[in-house]
């Protein structure tokens, strides 16, 4: 008996969090949203760090089609109208492979409103209609390519697009692994460094 819609979602949702952990070396915490009002399914901070996050919204697909002898991961689904467009909301695009029990690389993490743009597909019963039509191959050329990337890259992808948000505040790399152990108190704040707009002196 196959897997039902909702068992899918449940499953892959777990198996993205604990990508986004272990690939990031425990240092990204992904927390479920409790209400899908912004149509995100995971907020994403880095641990111990609350000024920046990301929102993810998962879209997954049991099955790949074949176009001549390319894979391609197509996914329809449909949105409420407005379209929530920021480049802090994030989707996350992939296939589930129910032999293996994980995802199939590549998968694709794409800002939405790149996503919003290319992947319109139509308007109808009160909905908008996107279509998400992605070539698998490893020499992929095609506009979603840019966004594709190795399950392995998922954490370091999300930890550079957290520490390029604008006025983003870095803490010294030192202390930042200071912070991370465990049983360290600290009974002063450490200073940031503001990490937008900055230019070295001459």
């Amino acid at each position: 008996m196959p897997i039902t819609n909702v068992q899918q979602g449940v499953i892959t949702e777990a198996e993205f969090a604990k990508i986004c952990i272990l690939t990031s070396n425990g240092r990204l915490i992904p927390t479920r949203a409790l209400a899908d009002d912004d149509r995100r399914d995971f907020e994403i901070h880095i641990r111990r760090h609350f000024g920046e996050s990301l929102a993810v919204q998962l879209k997954t697909a049991k099955h790949l089609r074949l176009h001549g002898r390319s894979r391609v991961l197509q996914i329809n689904f449909r949105e409420k109208a407005p379209l929530i467009s920021d480049s802090r909301l994030l989707y996350f695009l992939a296939h589930f492979d129910i032999k293996t029990w994980r995802f199939t690389d590549p998968v694709f993490l794409v800002p939405s409103p790149f996503f919003h743009k290319h992947a319109l597909h139509g308007v109808g019963r009160g909905a908008i209609q996107l279509q998400f039509k992605a070539s698998m191959e490893p020499n992929a050329k095609d506009l979603w390519a840019q966004w594709a990337l190795a399950q392995s890259e998922l954490g370091q992808r999300m930890l550079h697009m957290l520490n390029t948000q604008p006025g983003h505040s870095r803490l010294d790399p030192k202390v930042a692994r200071l912070i991370a152990m465990s049983g360290i108190v600290w009974l002063g704040k450490p200073t940031a460094t503001a990490t937008a707009g900055r230019s070295k002196a001459a």
